[in-house]
């Protein structure tokens, strides 16, 4: 029996660059309103696990219908050219996130402060006033950047390698998908002038099933009218980052020592360990995750907002996604799960 939920709409064009392959069927197809709240039959991890099942079609003897998933990981699936797949977009779930909740897309990965740090910084110690202050310039430029575009984000790869395979390896994507998935911002990175205050965050409480608090908060670093131009010419943190989507905040850092970019369960374990001055994860979790570790992290950026579609995968014979239909989806009772929920599970 089916466990729970995902769905609907964006067209995107995805062509292949820098070696990552050709993209299939680049154009999304037409979505219908489910007559019915839609259930996921197969829960994978991550958003990395969805890949096999995107280029294969298939979960064991089952024709998969849809996957719901994110870029890179989609971009990548539709390059892959052994895929037994012709993949398309079929929905974008931000997109209708947005239209039934009156929102910018949703909260999804999100950087967080050390509390040490941010209270060394709010009793004004100079040293890392300045380095605090350098590091969010730098981080924001590249938000921006990434958000119309990615040209500098795209340069900045190249320049730590122009090898794709070692850019893979460092960010588990190459620079060709910045410029390929950018041209729509389908890493929906979100700048920091457009991220929303205590209040916009109350939008997402009742259908995500969060509540955020100004506590929860790095409150005199999420002030979206405060500019930092200064820039880091070094990182002088330790960051810890999921490889993927949100690692191409810090493309600038590239060649640092200092960015470990891992897999989502050693980020989990960093809010833990408390060995990372900067750690960016899911947002909603990770505040839970900084209350169980006595309120270890604050929230300073949310980095993405919505970077979330259906891919499908053309078996599905009358292209309308239904429960009749073989959905795989990642990430159970995580913020993208929760927002497909939110949209297409009543």
């Amino acid at each position: 029996m089916k466990k729970h939920i995902l769905l609907l709409l964006l067209p995107l064009l995805l062509a292949s660059c820098n070696g990552e392959g050709t993209s299939s069927n680049a154009s999304s197809t037409s979505s219908k309103e489910p007559s019915q709240a839609i259930v996921v039959d197969r829960y994978v991890s991550d958003v990395a696990s969805t890949a096999p099942f995107m280029v294969a079609g298939m979960d064991g003897d089952k024709k998969v219908d849809y996957v719901i998933s994110s870029h890179p990981v989609i971009f990548s699936a539709m390059s892959n050219e052994n895929k037994k797949t012709n993949l398309s977009i079929y929905a974008s779930v931000a997109e209708k996130f947005s239209q039934k909740y009156a929102t910018e897309g949703f909260p999804q990965a999100g950087l967080f402060i050390k509390t040490e740090l941010y209270n060394q910084y709010v009793s004004h110690d100079e040293s890392t006033v300045t380095k605090v202050n350098s590091f969010l310039g730098s981080f924001d430029a590249t938000c921006k950047d990434l958000a119309s575009g990615g040209t500098q984000a795209v340069a900045a790869l190249n320049s730590y390698s122009s090898n794709v395979e070692e850019q893979k390896t460092r960010f588990g994507f190459a620079s060709g998908v910045i410029k390929n998935v950018q041209k729509d911002n389908g890493l929906a990175f979100l700048e920091h002038e457009k991220n929303p205050d205590v209040a916009g965050l109350e939008k997402f409480s009742a259908p995500l099933s969060i509540s955020i608090q100004e506590s929860d908060l790095a409150t005199s670093l999420y002030d979206p009218t405060k500019k930092f131009d200064t820039k880091a010419e070094s990182l002088e943190f330790k960051v810890t980052c999921p490889k993927g989507a949100p690692a191409a905040a810090f493309a600038s850092f590239a060649a640092s020592e200092d960015l470990n970019l891992t897999t989502p369960d050693n980020v989990k374990g960093a809010f833990s360990t408390k060995n990372s001055d900067f750690i960016v994860f899911d947002s909603v979790n990770g505040v839970k995750l900084s209350k169980a570790n006595q309120n270890a992290y604050k929230l300073v950026r949310m980095v993405t907002f919505g970077n979330l579609y259906i891919v499908s995968t053309g078996n599905d014979e009358d292209n309308t996604l239904s429960n009749d239909d073989y959905i795989v989806s990642y990430g159970e009772n995580l913020v993208p799960d929760l927002a497909f929920k939110a949209v297409y599970g009543e």
